[in-house]
């Protein structure tokens, strides 16, 4: 067990603003999880983060880069904070930070999040870790590694399929396959430019505009990206009103308004409809169940 400073950092706005699907919320507090395929418990208490791992090759040194602790945050949304909205969402979620999560599991991640929600995402990418991964035990938690891209590719879309990957069986295993042939080599991606990244990224089957996005930011640190879906768009609204909005213009409109970390803003207002449309239908859901009490009440 070790402890590290984590000032200005949010650990459930982290885990749990969809940029990462294998992290379990504990009861008591804290989360139990996997960094570079090494099981993991983290709690955080206020600046502090305790971590617990029986592997010794996970520093605190990386702990600290997985969670980019390193970075300025309070500079970096600084530059970011140019507009009301991005004012709201960073005022709400303080202290979420981008991980730098591998890249490989990462791209399968979301090749899996194709026309999905984060509830099945998560339950293909246990199967897949529990058909093809290794059994881990610490602490009473049991999980499986992530399999390597040389197992995935040996599989057959068959048994792909049978986890409940549908028509992502294939794209998973052609990019599987792509990798383990030295067709790929994700590490690479990190040390070139995000355009150049984003292009490579766009050869592997399945993976579009929006994926190769989310592996570019949360894989590779491509603080460039901005990945669009629903939810972005919906925020876009905000800058858009009535105009029409392409892939295109949203992009070009980040890059000029946000700059280099318009991935961090893209995060935080993700983050921020997300949780607000959650909010506003609870208590729209909590107004249905008064008004339903009042009139039981007076009939």
């Amino acid at each position: 067990m070790f402890q590290i400073p984590c000032p200005d950092f949010s650990l459930t706005d982290s885990l749990e603003c969809g940029q990462t699907f294998r992290w379990r919320r504990l009861p008591a507090g804290g989360y139990y999880g996997w960094i570079d395929g090494r099981t993991v418990k983290v709690h955080q208490h206020g600046s502090t983060l305790t971590v617990e791992s029986l592997d010794p090759a996970l520093t605190p040194q990386r702990v600290s880069q997985y969670f980019a602790l390193d970075l300025d945050l309070a500079s970096l949304l600084s530059s970011i904070d140019v507009d009301g909205q991005i004012h709201e969402a960073i005022g709400r979620h303080r202290g979420l930070r981008v991980l730098r999560q591998d890249p490989w599991e990462c791209l399968a991640s979301f090749i899996c999040s194709s026309y999905n929600n984060i509830a099945r995402i998560q339950g293909m990418i246990e199967r897949l870790a529990q058909a093809y991964g290794v059994s881990v035990g610490f602490n009473g938690y049991q999980g499986y590694t992530f399999p390597m891209p040389e197992t995935i590719a040996s599989a057959s879309e068959r048994e792909l399929r049978a986890l409940g990957l549908g028509f992502r069986a294939g794209y998973l295993r052609a990019t599987a396959r792509l990798i383990a042939e030295g067709g790929l080599t994700l590490e690479a991606l990190r040390g070139v430019g995000y355009s150049a990244a984003k292009a490579a990224l766009l050869h592997c089957e399945g993976v579009g505009d929006k994926v190769a996005d989310c592996v570019a930011l949360f894989g590779l640190a491509q603080y460039e990206a901005f990945p669009i879906d629903v939810w972005i768009e919906r925020a876009m609204r905000y800058y858009f009103r009535r105009q029409k909005m392409t892939p295109r213009r949203l992009h070009d409109f980040a890059a000029r308004h946000f700059g280099a970390y318009a991935g961090y803003a893209q995060q935080y207002l993700y983050h921020y409809v997300r949780n607000l449309r959650a909010s506003t239908q609870q208590l729209a859901h909590s107004r249905q169940i008064v008004v339903g009490e009042s009139l039981g009440h007076s009939g």
